[in-house]
């Protein structure tokens, strides 16, 4: 029960967030280069029959209606280097709005069982920033846009840890989301800094026997790749924190502080050859390692060399993008997986890494609309934690994991459909129990 002094922070937190939404517009940039999110919404085909003012009304609408439903959070649109929001209601053939079922996806996620005192012990860390200091164009980064859903995504990834039945009384958390009641241990903001130290501090000492799971939900992009060890020619890269507020900024800006307090201040993309050579380059031989990359562009994130998706047709594929419901029958139960040698690196530890999206593909943030009121969330780690927790197949495989992910991404993207995938150090058996702990097969 929250105090009236919560109560009230919490009000205002919201009224700050509708502004947010309304002020960001249907305009993004990318560096040099503007994005009119309208005229892109427009090229849908459920969407191309509407005027200009019918399109602003009818998002007005919504927005308008998330207020009366007294949502306190959600996923923002991210614009180009990030996913869009969380899915609106159903939209006939013509634009027209019509009544659909609910997604199964947004059922609310299975109770926590306790866990017990003896389960096994899992060294964290979770990063969820929310780049309300990043409101600045910056070269190759453009606009970072606010994600406010990170509070859901950091609230789902401890759930989705419960589920798993394991303890992490050595937990680091790095956001700058407030929330009523505070997070369970003392978080630090998600600069550059403080994230490649988070990483240096997870592995620090590891040894054989050994679990350790880094999580990040946030924006991802790409760059062109200097060293050759990419297939399609561009690095994958998470975002820290641009410290926009920072009495240094403009210094930094202009290029007259050291390359890496200026790099720290100006939030320099961690790009997936640093996360290697942080983290996973020098584990050991009988150290697990499970990666989660919430994030666009997130499949080769962790730089390895075995990959595993689902199949999924090029007609599902469109029908998902014109907005369609699934055929009847459809069914990811048994769909097959598809498994593919990528150009990894060499890594000895037991290394699993989850990803929402291919690496030319965007993510998404969600409206969560299972519980009481609306909330902000990450799409992956929402339905991860679903699928952990046995909403639909009790005591899941890896391969159920996967498939279930997968179909939730197909029925819950409303105006793009990305699919998440499992990239592991060396081949696994998809048929064992699903587990954040011990060697992968």
């Amino acid at each position: 029960m929250l105090t009236a002094d919560e109560e009230a922070l919490r009000r205002q937190e919201e009224l700050a967030i509708q502004q947010e939404v309304l002020s960001m517009g249907m305009f993004h940039s990318v560096g040099d280069t503007t994005f009119d999110m309208g005229a892109i919404l427009r090229m849908d085909p459920a969407l191309m029959s509407l005027k200009v003012e019918e399109l602003d009304a009818m998002l007005a609408a919504e927005l308008a209606d998330l207020d009366s439903l007294g949502g306190p959070d959600f996923g923002m649109p991210m614009g180009p280097m990030g996913g869009r929001m969380g899915p609106m209601r159903g939209m006939g053939p013509m634009g027209g709005m019509e009544s659909m079922e609910p997604f199964p996806n947004q059922q609310p996620i299975p109770p926590v069982p306790p866990v017990p005192e003896d389960a096994p012990v899992v060294k964290a860390v979770l990063v969820a920033p929310t780049y309300q200091s990043s409101k600045h164009n910056m070269p190759l980064l453009g606009r970072l846009d606010v994600l406010l859903g990170s509070v859901g995504a950091l609230e789902d990834i401890q759930v989705a840890l419960q589920h798993a039945k394991v303890r992490t009384p050595e937990l680091k958390i790095l956001t700058d989301a407030t929330k009523p009641g505070g997070w369970a241990v003392t978080h630090e903001a998600p600069t550059r800094k403080n994230i490649l130290n988070s990483m240096k501090w997870l592995v620090q000492d590891a040894k054989p026997g050994d679990n350790l799971l880094f999580f990040f939900a946030g924006h991802g992009g790409q760059s062109r790749d200097t060293d050759g060890d990419e297939e399609d020619g561009q690095d994958e890269h998470i975002c820290p924190v641009i410290q926009g507020q920072h009495p240094k900024f403009a210094a930094a800006l202009e290029g007259s502080l050291e390359r890496e307090e200026a790099d720290d201040l100006l939030g320099r993309p961690i790009s997936d050859d640093e996360i290697f050579e942080q983290m996973l380059k020098d584990l050991p031989e009988g150290v697990r390692l499970t990666t989660i990359f919430d994030a666009c562009h997130s499949q080769t994130m962790a730089d390895l060399k075995h990959s595993y998706e689902v199949h999924v047709e090029d007609e599902e594929m469109a029908r998902a993008r014109r907005q369609e419901p699934p055929p009847p029958g459809f069914n990811f139960d048994k769909r097959p997986l598809i498994c593919k040698e990528l150009k990894g690196k060499q890594c000895a530890a037991s290394v699993l890494c989850l990803a929402g999206c291919k690496d030319r593909q965007t993510q998404q943030t969600w409206c969560d609309q299972s519980g009481p009121s609306m909330r902000g969330a990450f799409f992956l780690t929402n339905m991860l934690a679903k699928a952990i927790g046995g909403m639909r197949t009790p005591n899941p495989s890896y391969a159920d994991v996967l498939r279930e992910i997968t179909r939730d991404f197909y029925r819950g993207n409303r105006l793009n459909m990305s699919i998440p995938s499992f990239s592991t150090s060396s081949a696994v058996d998809l048929d064992a129990p699903f587990s954040l702990v011990g060697p992968l097969g």
